[in-house]
């Protein structure tokens, strides 16, 4: 088996081949290239929500690891913040890195949670234009705040948007700081289209698509020969944006089929669990579902090593991160037609271990489903485990970032000014003062 590793900086465009006896992956040559690029920073709120801020810090340590220069811009609580939830802050999550990551931060209190966004923006600027060095690229989090606080100061810095959902949230914060990107990066194919005709204003030269990438998981496949097909869905069980009735008529088509199968269910409620469980009760398919609830990290790597296929039948996704996690653990997968799915429906190994159906379309998910498993397994988890690293793995996806990076120049960019007067920052503080007082009240 070989890995073609396309390097960038001094040795741009130049692919080598490594044999699987080679000392040499595709890992350390990555981190060879990286140490020469400039200065990287990520600037993020201080909770740690999942999704977005997961990322983020997972980018940060990977390119700390590859030889980067890294800064992560946040503040730290003073307090826990009221509507923390009891979630861990992004310094404690990146603690374990604090001699690899240069983690750039101020206590804040009630004045910043509860603050205007104008407000928190001019700390999150302040504390980039004091610590982190000139012309590094910076990547703001899904906060608008954080996007606000790189615009303020993006002709200093290379102002790295990132679009993480086909919602018009993400197209109208890229379409208020037009002007200030220097590339604005969607994670999927439709994203950057839908951008591309929402907001023309955007130079389709600063638009790329780059999938987001994840740490990918040891190997540690448990192959199935049982003879029961074993389908696991991870997610909120909702009928609004995953379609989750359709799981029930999937399940009862094949039980007509006279398909012997399990479908574990990852991230129900219990409300949920009663109500769909009554739904697969009616199909008479009941006794092949298991419910698990919301489960650690831990515990859904272990299900999706065992799984053979993963089931996604939602209306819509932006670049769905389980079906990463599903193909790096070997695990087939069939899902909808949506942003980001329907990328990688004819990549050279999908043929082995993705499918992709039309949303809503029961019938053809079920002849798909069929044709997945009838696929030698070895074959399938072979495709599925290549595919992933190929293209979602956290170093694919930070080489691709970092040629983005080298072919910017920032010659034409001026920044969106915050300009935050004393007056306002007086008012801000005012203004939470009377927000933290209801809270305590409450």
């Amino acid at each position: 088996m070989y890995v073609s590793v396309v390097l960038f900086g001094k040795q741009k465009g130049k692919q080598i081949k490594l044999g699987k006896n080679s000392n040499l992956d595709a890992s350390t040559l990555l981190n060879n290239t990286m140490k020469e690029h400039n200065p990287i920073a990520f600037v993020c709120h201080p909770y740690h929500r999942g999704g977005v801020t997961r990322w983020m810090a997972d980018a940060a340590i990977q390119s700390a690891k590859s030889g980067c220069e890294v800064y992560f811009v946040t503040v730290t609580p003073s307090k826990p913040f009221k509507n923390a939830g009891g979630r861990e802050t992004m310094q404690e999550l990146l603690a374990p890195y604090k001699n690899t990551i240069k983690i750039v931060s101020e206590e804040a209190g009630y004045e910043f949670e509860f603050g205007t966004e104008r407000y928190r923006a001019n700390i999150y600027s302040k504390l980039l234009q004091n610590n982190v060095p000139e012309g590094g690229a910076v990547v703001p989090s899904d906060d608008s705040a954080t996007w606000a606080a790189v615009a303020d100061v993006a002709n200093k810095y290379k102002m790295i948007g990132v679009l993480h959902g086909d919602q018009s949230y993400y197209y109208e914060i890229a379409g208020k700081y037009a002007q200030q990107l220097s590339a604005a990066i969607c994670v999927s194919g439709r994203i950057r289209k839908t951008l591309a005709r929402q907001y023309p204003t955007i130079d389709t030269g600063k638009s790329y698509m780059i999938p987001c990438g994840i740490v990918l998981p040891e190997a540690r496949r448990d192959y199935n020969s049982s003879g029961v097909r074993k389908l696991i869905f991870v997610g909120r069980l909702s009928d609004h944006e995953k379609r989750a009735y359709d799981l029930v008529l999937i399940c009862s088509a094949l039980k007509e089929k006279k398909i012997s199968f399990h479908l574990d269910i990852v991230g129900n409620s219990e409300e949920s669990k009663i109500e769909y469980g009554t739904l697969f009760d009616k199909k008479g398919v009941g006794e092949f579902i298991s419910f698990h609830g919301w489960q650690p990290a831990t515990k859904v790597q272990a299900l999706l090593n065992g799984a053979d296929i993963l089931l996604l039948t939602s209306n819509s996704e932006g670049m769905p991160l389980v079906m990463m996690e599903a193909l790096a653990a070997g695990c087939g997968f069939l899902g909808t037609r949506v942003s980001g799915i329907e990328d990688f429906e004819h990549h050279d190994y999908a043929a082995k271990c993705l499918a992709v159906y039309a949303v809503g379309d029961v019938t053809d998910a079920v002849s798909k489903l069929l044709a997945l498993v009838n696929i030698p397994e070895t074959e399938r988890v072979t495709a599925a485990s290549m595919m992933a690293t190929r293209e979602f793995g956290m170093e694919v996806c930070l080489s691709r970032y970092q040629e983005v990076i080298n072919k910017i120049t920032n010659s034409n960019i001026k920044p969106l000014k915050l300009n935050v007067s004393s007056t306002e920052i007086l008012k801000s503080k005012f203004r939470a003062t009377l927000r933290n007082l209801k809270m305590y009240v409450k």
